[in-house]
Parts: C-alpha cells; structure tokens; sequence
C-alpha cells in the first residue's frame, strides 16, 4: 500500500467516525402495548377505544388472558391498521383488550393494531 493511498484511507475513516457511520446501528424494538377499552366509531370512519385504560407493554410473549369484568379506564386511543381484518367493527359498543404498536400523538395516541379480543359484550 502507498502513502496517498494509506492516508486515503485513514481520510475515508476520520469521515465515516465523523459522520458516526462507524458503528453499526440497531434498531431499539417497539413493545407491543396492550390496553382495555370500548370501542366506538368516530363517525368519520375511524374507530376509537374510549375509557381505555393506560397502555401497558407487554413482558411476556403470551400474557395472561383477562378477565370480562376487566376495569375500564379514561383514556381515548385511535386504533389504525388493517381493522377490517381484525373485524373491529362488530365489536362496537363490546369491551375489548386491543394489542398493537402506540404512537403517542394530539389530540389522542395512536395504537396500530395488531391483536383484539372480546371480552365482554357491553361497555360497563
């Protein structure tokens, strides 16, 4: 190897150390958080839980189920995703235990579903 072509490269690395691509960079994984809620449509095509409770992530790989009488909370949460696929909307007025990646946001967060389960057929 010749001087140019060693000092190139020592140049290449002090700009990759600069710019921090030395490193490699690893994703920080999103916990799947899970929260308990009615579900309502919003009139405007979209469908919330209202009186969800805070959203908790889950620990374990399969969480204990919970039970019907489950307590609600005060929250509203925007659920988005592929809700026809989960079947969302035959849930309306029914209790539910939603799965799914949060993005906090205003006014209400967001919670990408990817899991629903029945828990109780009224919102009480």
């Amino acid at each position: 190897m010749t001087w140019t072509m060693c000092r190139t490269w020592t140049m290449y690395r002090v700009c990759l150390l600069l710019a921090g691509l030395t490193g490699v960079a690893t994703a920080q994984p999103m916990p799947i958080m899970m929260t308990v809620g009615c579900v309502e449509s919003d009139g405007r095509g979209g469908v919330t839980l209202t009186r969800a409770t805070d959203p908790e992530a889950i620990a374990d790989r399969l969480p204990v189920q919970l039970p019907a009488d489950a307590p609600l909370g005060m929250r509203t949460i925007r659920m988005v995703g592929t809700l026809d696929e989960f079947g969302v909307a035959k849930h309306e007025g029914h209790t539910v235990w939603a799965k799914g990646l949060l993005n906090p946001g205003e006014p209400v967060d967001l919670l990408n579903l990817v899991s629903i389960t029945h828990l109780a057929p009224a919102c009480e």
